[in-house]
């Protein structure tokens, strides 16, 4: 192999991306030689072993700070392909298809996989593999995030490992101008949907809407009042023992038929629809109530932050983090993704090359759970790279130093600022709770109540690809009508119907035969 990876692929793929007239930037992976100490057991060290690594990183180098490590750490020779992040999805197409396919690559998208695997281009990788050469990295899964599995399974077989996602677990904040409540006679902050309609009512009466949302959005939109009635439209749930869509249940009617009458009554922003200026909203106050709401919006130590921004406005701006709204049988709920993230998937070639697997695996097993290795690999060197916030207290969290405060600057090593490493994904729970640290978990973890698919994404169904876009869409359109008006809350019957009718019945059924096959693999 010469200097670049892939030689022969990366022509290819120049012939290809001339053809499909796109813009591709040559960010082939160099070969990296190894200094890989010598065996213990020998004098003469051994042949490092060459794996052929994708990873959505245009700063990917040679001199690489997690390059560097693992191949000394684990004497292997990583030949990678420096991929930019946005041209991920699209590149990694063009280079499997052109016939240049990695021993291991990062795979966003669970149906990016399933095509991949349908195309031959991935190696099956069954469970009892994962157990026996990564039995930490299955268990955590298995107890923390379980979703996975739904990632990587394809007609019952296995086909990849996922990664996990540690602040997936934690919803969206709610946040309330406490400011805004007092000048409306409001003395407390709303925690029930009844209340709520009340702190409207008279938060309508000096001018200001009780909320907007973003419309826009087949997951955002109007989401806590949702959860105050025990859905997520568009996530699959668990109802009466049958996998079953929280778009078209009897609750997301109840939870239009408020919405619907808060519209009527001026209530909420007319331009919900757009899902434009919310923060801007919410600062210059025309709105009070924000269920979109970030932790650091509430930082006042923060310059950037949405209270500071307020206090620039009005001095006597208050914003606080609130707890989701309760709905009529006391339920309350916030949107969370879950806590599974990405995958990793092998190329078939690996389905012949076992010890290369087992290589693979013991990397991954060791990042994600050995604390030391996930520092060295993933966040860098202590008082170089990175330190404590408070440097005697370990619990403290971890911050970057300058110049690696600086997201880009830290790319150029092959670390990240989000503790979710390259080649591995995110680490065990407890060392990601550590490196976040106590009081930011503390935070996250004030007024959570997360409701996620059952599979993690909704979309992770053979079909999805035929017919999720329509179907989210429709969501979308047909809320929007019922909320302001334009259809009465009884044509939400009419979209059922047109919900099973553009593919929610064939997507249900496989929904059903997803989760038991899954399940019956346990």
């Amino acid at each position: 192999m010469n200097a670049k990876i892939g030689v022969k692929g990366w022509s290819v793929l120049a012939v290809v991306c001339s053809l499909a007239l796109t813009a591709c930037s040559n960010g082939g992976g160099e070969v990296v030689s190894s200094t890989a100490s010598p065996s213990a057991a020998s004098a003469t060290p051994a042949e490092p072993m060459e794996i052929k690594w994708m990873v959505p990183s245009a700063d990917l180098t040679a001199n690489s700070r997690t390059v560097q490590y693992l191949q000394e750490k684990f004497n292997v020779k990583i030949n990678y392909y420096s991929i930019p992040q946005a041209d991920y999805v699209q590149k990694q197409q063009i280079l499997l298809t052109s016939g240049d396919v990695p021993d291991v690559m990062f795979v966003y998208d669970p149906n990016q996989l399933f095509k991949y695997a349908g195309q031959g281009l991935i190696a099956e990788l069954p469970l009892k593999t994962i157990e026996e050469n990564a039995p930490k990295t299955k268990a955590v899964l298995d107890s923390f995030a379980n979703q996975g599995w739904y990632y990587t399974n394809l007609n019952g077989k296995n086909y990849g490992l996922p990664t996990t996602y540690f602040t997936g677990q934690f919803n969206t904040k709610q946040g309330w101008r406490v400011d805004l409540l007092k000048k409306a006679g409001v003395d407390k902050i709303p925690e029930t949907i009844d209340e709520m309609t009340a702190a409207f009512a008279k938060l309508k009466q000096i001018g200001v809407y009780g909320m907007s949302t973003n419309g826009n959005s087949y997951y955002l939109q109007f989401w806590s009042i949702f959860g105050a009635y025990g859905v997520m439209p568009t996530q699959w749930m668990l109802k009466d023992g049958k996998v079953v869509n929280g778009a078209v249940v009897p609750e997301a009617k109840e939870a239009l038929t408020v919405l619907a009458d808060w519209y009527a009554k001026g209530y909420i922003d007319p331009e919900f629809v757009t899902g434009k200026d919310l923060d801007k909203k919410l600062v210059e106050g025309k709105i009070a109530y924000s269920h979109n709401t970030s932790i650091g919006s509430f930082d006042a130590n923060n310059p950037q932050s949405a209270i500071s921004a307020m206090k620039k406005i009005n001095p006597d701006a208050d914003l606080q983090i609130a707890p989701l709204p309760k709905g009529p049988r006391g339920q309350q709920g916030g949107w969370a993704w879950g806590t599974a993230g990405n995958l990793f998937a092998f190329g078939k070639q690996m389905e012949k090359q076992p010890e290369k697997v087992k290589k693979v695996l013991e990397i991954m097993e060791a990042i994600r759970n050995d604390e030391q290795v996930f520092l060295d690999a993933g966040v860098g060197v202590k008082g170089k790279q990175w330190d404590y916030n408070t440097p005697s207290d370990t619990q403290s969290g971890i911050k970057f130093l300058p110049p690696y405060d600086d997201r880009a600057k830290l790319a150029t090593e092959g670390l990240r600022n989000n503790f979710d490493t390259l080649f591995a994904g995110g680490p065990a729970p407890t060392i990601f709770e550590k490196a976040l640290g106590k009081s930011s978990v503390e935070l996250l973890d004030k007024y959570n109540k997360p409701v996620s698919d059952i599979f993690g994404k909704s979309d992770v169904l053979p079909s999805s690809g035929k017919y999720w876009g329509d179907l989210t869409k429709l969501k979308m359109d047909v809320y929007a009508q019922i909320v302001r008006g334009d259809k009465p809350v009884s044509y939400f019957d009419e979209f059922v119907k047109q919900w099973n009718d553009l593919g929610g019945t064939e997507l249900e059924k496989e929904a059903n035969d997803l989760y038991k096959s899954v399940q019956g693999s346990k």
